[in-house]
């Protein structure tokens, strides 16, 4: 079962979150920068979830990397976002099981090797 560590930019208080297997960036610590967020991760073998582009840009040019879930997605409303989770959270998630990074678009999902 993948664990996942959640963004400060994403919702806290979403159905698809508030489960076993996910952890909050904003229970952990507030002030974590974004390389604090990624060394945790891969300590603690989580995936990171965000609409943060510097992780997208990270990954990039990282050697040594945790596995990342990028919503590019705009700002969604919590029912827009719940529509979109209801639609393709399976598919990302059967996605990561062979990728190192996800860009989940509106119309789309990319995969990242």
């Amino acid at each position: 079962m993948n664990s996942f560590l959640v963004d400060v930019n994403l919702p806290k208080y979403f159905s698809y979150f508030n489960k076993e297997h996910f952890e909050f960036v904003s229970d952990i610590n507030l002030k974590m920068t974004d390389t604090e967020i990624w060394n945790y991760a891969l300590e603690n073998n989580l995936i990171i979830l965000t609409k943060d582009v510097d992780f997208f840009n990270k990954f990039l040019v990282s050697e040594k990397s945790p596995k990342v879930i990028y919503f590019q997605l705009g700002n969604y409303s919590l029912k827009q976002l719940y529509t979109y989770f209801e639609i393709n959270w399976s598919k990302i998630v059967l996605e990561i099981e062979n990728n190192r990074m996800i860009i989940a678009k509106e119309k789309h999902i990319e995969c990242i090797r």
